[in-house]
């Protein structure tokens, strides 16, 4: 059982390779950033569990509107930010590719990946990309399809193109963007939004259980 399940392996790194060989041969260095992110089914999926979470949580009497209370009220607060982060994570996670390097949007702040440090991208069974470099662990960053779904689909998802895509710019310097990106794709975290919507969700709340 294990040497068939190391030869599907081997066998399927083998298709990798020279997918992105092929992948390689036909890419030009694309003259600005490439961008891959939430897109409009991810800001769904993050309002749907807005809505969920806002519908089914009832706050306690001393943190409700009508009955403010300093502690209560400051506890309700945080656990609204603890219930927005992943709304916010399904909804804002962004990766860019630019000429230096790659950015992945984290929770406090933007991660910056050289070239020079990624050897290859794989597609991970938990939907996220993994970057993988000489000498470090594995960095992971988005949130596709995963690899369930894409089967069950019969479709070759967007997530193994994007991991096919950043392994042949890591390899090929010259298919590379030329362009570097702005700061607007390259700052920030996913938690000042999540500090933002927090307060928002708990007014709704508020106002829906009133």
């Amino acid at each position: 059982m294990r040497t068939v399940r190391r030869e599907r392996q081997r066998q399927a790194r083998k298709e990798r390779r020279a997918r992105v060989e092929k992948l390689a041969e036909a890419m030009t260095a694309p003259e600005a950033p490439l961008v891959w992110g939430a897109g409009w089914r991810g800001r769904v999926t993050g309002a749907a569990m807005a809505v969920v979470f806002v519908v089914l949580d009832y706050p306690p009497g001393r943190a409700s509107l009508a009955h403010p209370q300093p502690g209560p009220l400051a506890q309700a607060l945080w656990a609204w930010v603890v219930f927005a982060v992943p709304c916010c994570w399904f909804a804002l996670w962004r990766i860019t590719a630019d000429r230096d390097g790659v950015y992945i949007r984290r929770m406090w702040s933007t991660r910056f990946l050289p070239w020079s440090r990624i050897n290859h991208v794989e597609m991970r069974p938990d939907a996220q990309l993994g970057f993988i470099g000489p000498g470090t662990e594995p960095k992971v960053a988005g949130l596709f399809a995963p690899p369930w779904l894409i089967r069950a689909t019969g479709r070759f998802g967007t997530g193994a193109q994007a991991a096919d895509t950043l392994t042949a710019m890591a390899q090929h310097s010259h298919l590379r963007p030329t362009a570097q990106a702005g700061q607007a794709l390259t700052a920030g975290g996913v938690a000042r939004w999540a500090a933002l919507l927090a307060p928002v969700l708990f007014l709704a709340g508020g106002f829906l259980h009133y």
